[in-house]
């Protein structure tokens, strides 16, 4: 049993993969971005988007980009938040931006001391991948029983947190974690290709080609 994580830099991370697939048994699937810029845009196959949508919306239609002051929208094409139009806007916890002629997301930060956020398809639209929602993850991801979670799972007692360590992501949980074929004792390194098992959650983070 060891505290010490080992996993890849975060440097190299970037490099390899900017987006991850969280699956969350019970509960879900949600795309994990790790960067701090994200393209949003139609699901077709040569469209080089961070977020491919299924809906009428253009090849590279909007991106979002994360910096000291918070979250920009930026418009390449038609755009609204909360029904006016805009070019480039700072995005406040539960704007609904819509994408074209009726793509509705809903921007999320509902937990007050992380800087990570949400983006929920609400138009009856879908994700390219069979997911339910995007995470935004700039320094943790709170996956716990209360709505002040980034992913809220009901039966849980105590929240489990995704967070960027040192050498690369990891978790931390009260009590013994078993993460690909080792436990850990509060803390281990998670990195993409295992699964994480708690007496109360079992999820698995892969790499989305």
């Amino acid at each position: 049993m060891t505290n010490e994580p080992t996993a890849p830099t975060l440097a190299n991370l970037h490099e390899q993969l900017a987006t991850l697939a969280l699956w969350i048994d019970g509960v879900g699937g949600y795309l994990v971005s790790l960067s701090h810029r994200i393209t949003l845009g139609k699901a077709i196959a040569d469209a080089k988007v961070d977020v491919p949508l299924i809906a009428d919306v253009s090849r590279h239609h909007a991106t979002i980009q994360r910096d000291p002051e918070g979250y920009f929208l930026e418009a390449i094409r038609k755009v609204q938040v909360n029904g006016s139009a805009i070019n480039k806007t700072l995005l406040r916890s539960g704007d609904r931006i819509t994408l074209g002629g009726s793509c509705q997301l809903q921007f999320w930060q509902p937990v007050p001391v992380s800087t990570s956020a949400r983006l929920d398809l609400v138009s009856g639209h879908r994700f390219a991948q069979p997911v339910q929602a995007v995470l935004l993850m700039a320094d943790t991801l709170v996956i716990g029983p209360s709505p002040q979670s980034h992913v809220q799972v009901a039966d849980m007692t105590q929240p489990l947190i995704l967070y960027r360590g040192k050498s690369g992501l990891a978790a931390r949980w009260a009590g013994n974690v078993q993460i690909g074929e080792k436990t850990y004792q509060g803390r281990g390194p998670l990195d993409p290709g295992e699964t994480l098992t708690t007496e109360q959650i079992s999820l698995a983070l892969e790499r989305v080609q």
